[in-house]
């Protein structure tokens, strides 16, 4: 489950203060389902969720094309000798053409794919690459025929992580992906696949990499004790998968939930007044309604036939199984370990030792031997130079923004608290200022968040891109607020299971009168001014009048996103129209509609930045990681004793929600489809009022 943050223009900052101030400050996080809900202000929101793929050989998939422009056309008092006396061409609407789903296409602007090809190292490399690892310092080593495990399981994040840092890493687990590819140490990789609590596209970000390590020629088998969908998409990219007899198998389809807490607040006398802008604009939902609504539950509709369908597809095309069959077996509720081995949904039931016994004999070890086995964390600290995979002339700075957004770091905040536009800002001025880097790519992992902040990040990104070539890169999530720091880019790059769009707006405020009777609390408002206590006076619903002035302002915060959406797309206000309206896309569907120029993960995005760099695509390139990872005290503490961390997390959370909600918000509504609850982009109120409810 997820939720929605909203986007607006600083017009609004003053306007809507601690309205749903800390409610559902975070998306919430269900089994396998979603539930819209509803954030202060007006907010952008969008929807976490899945869709439909492309086959897992086909990485970047051009779909429009884009010309370059100043930032002129999107801030009428910026002077011309401010940013570019580049002439500005007024965006002309893209020709339709309507595909089988009824989409709009313009014309596709040939992208390189950059994907994976794996050259075998000549003798000359090869040497150099053996004197460097015998010069490699004692933790960097490793042994002649080691095998890599690594343990896939928990939540898995978007930026990089120190050494103390709990958790996984998606850079850290796509690089260690190529270094073992040609790394004449490793044999192969021995992968733990455990429930996952992430989105979709990391999830095939990482099967993408599994695939292109088997290009190596080298072995990668596959262990899974508890398999739902998301690691059975892993599973089956593997050459063999493994399971051991009680190993729990639950392929039994998607779903989709939306929780409605209209019924609860009406009983306690709570009225959330709502006004949203948008017909797919769901947020709020949840605090209002009593069920789903139509528009609502044609958006969920789509997404999950877009998530399982994919799912199906992959399924299909790496296992090499009819569509027919797999839905036929789904349909089944099969649970028989046995029966997945005699249909080749797994290649035998093993348990742990048994497949280790097996590595160790594939390898050509005595029994009594000690399989060589070096794990994630420790090959995370083998240097790419070492393999003779860095040392590109050229260089490429990669901005990572993962989390929540907001403009300054609260008095709660770690170092992984989210985006903090000052320091975001910080980053993209250094970069921007330095001749050292030909291109920058912008990594997005965020469902939105403070709407200022968000308009700040998008203007320093645009003033960016009129120095060097800019490419927005998705992962999970990047809408509302995330979509808005993307569409700054010269091009934008997402899986095709990316949640993104959700160009809509949605404010309110709580109506406590009938709760304060209740429980005998009185509050007296004096104030100067018209609409002095539109915000203010939470003991009493809207006047005609204030209400009026709410529904306009949210209005004009709508047609403000909407038009500078169009404007950066290239789009007319209509064609933009058609695919605003608070609706959440998959990066597939997002692609053909125009939100989005290619399909791919982060090695599409470097190849496109070649591109624009005017630098050829065999040329090698440096990768300069702004975001360095520097662990807080807490980081520290929880690589001593992991629990420190993970008890303090949640009170974090809440005491940010219940300090720093105030503010426009700029946010997606969340759905995450998840087979068992975690902790990312949860609310902490709700996680908190749902133990309550859960122990009466």
């Amino acid at each position: 489950m997820a939720m929605p943050k909203l986007l607006q223009t600083s017009q609004f900052t003053s306007n809507h203060l601690r309205t749903f101030s800390s409610m559902l400050s975070k998306p919430l996080q269900l089994h396998i389902h979603l539930t819209p809900s509803l954030f202060p202000h007006h907010r952008f929101s969008l929807y976490h969720s899945l869709c439909k793929s492309q086959s897992p050989h086909t990485f970047c998939q051009p779909r429009r094309r884009r010309r370059n422009f100043s930032i002129q056309a999107f801030d009428a008092e910026t002077k011309s000798d401010d940013v570019s006396s580049e002439k500005e061409e007024k965006p002309e609407s893209r020709s339709k053409v309507d595909d089988n789903n009824g989409s709009l296409k313009g014309a596709a602007q040939d992208y390189p794919s950059g994907e994976f090809e794996f050259q075998s190292p000549g003798f000359w490399k090869s040497f150099l690459v053996k004197i460097r690892m015998l010069i490699a310092l004692p933790w960097q080593r490793v042994r002649k025929g080691t095998v890599l495990n690594i343990k896939l399981r928990g939540q898995i994040s978007d930026q990089l992580k120190s050494r103390f840092s709990s958790g996984l890493s998606l850079p850290q687990i796509c690089e260690n992906f190529i270094k073992a590819a040609y790394d004449p140490r490793i044999s192969g990789i021995y992968l733990h696949i455990e429930p996952l609590d992430c989105g979709w596209g990391k999830v095939e970000e990482i099967q993408r990499h599994i695939l292109d390590f088997k290009k190596s020629g080298k072995f990668v088998v596959g262990y899974v004790p508890v398999c739902g969908e998301k690691e059975y998409y892993l599973g089956c990219a593997c050459e063999e998968l493994y399971a051991p007899p009680s190993a729990y198998f639950a392929l039994n389809g998607l779903t989709v939930q939306a929780s409605f807490l209209g019924g609860v607040l009406e009983k306690v006398g709570v009225e959330a007044q709502v006004q949203r802008i948008g017909k797919y604009k769901s947020a709020g939902d949840q605090l209002t309604r009593k069920n789903i609504s139509e528009e609502n539950r044609e958006m969920l509709t789509a997404l999950l036939d877009n998530i399982y369908g994919n799912w199906v597809d992959k399924v299909s095309l790496t296992k090499g199984k009819k569509k027919e069959d797999i839905e036929s077996f789904i349909n089944e509720g099969v649970y028989q370990i046995e029966r997945l081995k005699k249909d080749g949904w797994i290649t035998d039931i093993k348990y742990d030792d048994e497949v280790t016994s097996m590595l160790k004999e594939r390898l050509g070890l005595l029994k009594d031997k000690k399989l060589p086995l070096v794990d994630y964390r420790k090959y995370s600290r083998v240097r790419k130079w070492t393999l003779g995979l860095s040392g590109g002339k050229d260089q490429i700075a990669v901005i990572r923004a993962s989390g929540s957004i907001s403009r300054t770091r609260g008095l709660f905040s770690t170092s992984s608290s989210g985006i903090i536009s000052e320091q975001f800002i910080e980053k993209i001025r250094s970069v921007k200022e330095s001749k050292r880097y030909k291109a920058v790519i912008i990594r997005i992992d965020s469902p939105g968040g403070d709407a200022l902040a968000s308009d700040l990040m998008w203007r320093e990104i645009r003033l960016l891109a009129a120095s060097k070539p800019v490419i927005a890169s998705m992962a999970d999530v990047a809408a509302s607020g995330g979509y808005y720091m993307a569409m700054a880019a010269g091009a934008i790059v997402s899986e095709s299971l990316t949640l993104t769009g959700s160009i809509g707006v949605v404010t309110g405020k709580f109506n406590l009168g009938k709760l304060y009777e209740k429980v005998g609390f009185n509050k007296e408002v004096i104030s100067r001014g018209r609409f002095a206590e539109l915000t203010a006076a939470d003991q009493r619903p809207f006047r005609p009048d204030e209400a009026e002035l709410f529904a306009k302002s949210a209005q004009n915060a709508y047609k403000q996103f909407r038009d500078k959406a169009a404007s950066s797309r290239e789009m007319s206000v209509d064609e933009m129209e058609e695919v605003a309206q608070g609706r959440v896309w998959t990066g597939k569907d997002a692609a053909s509609r125009g939100l989005v120029d290619a399909i791919g993960g982060l090695s599409c995005a470097v190849a496109i930045a070649k591109q624009k760099a005017n630098i050829p695509q065999d040329t090698q390139v440096t990768l300069v990681e702004m975001s360095r990872p520097s662990p807080s005290l807490p980081e520290v503490l929880s690589g001593i004793g992991s629990s420190l961390a993970g008890v303090d997390r949640t009170l974090n959370g809440l005491l940010e929600d219940l300090t720093f909600a105030d503010g426009v918000q700029a946010r997606m509504d969340g759905i995450m489809f998840q087979r068992l609850e975690g902790a990312s982009y949860a609310s902490p109120i709700l996680n908190l009022i749902k133990d309550y409810l859960s122990s009466i």
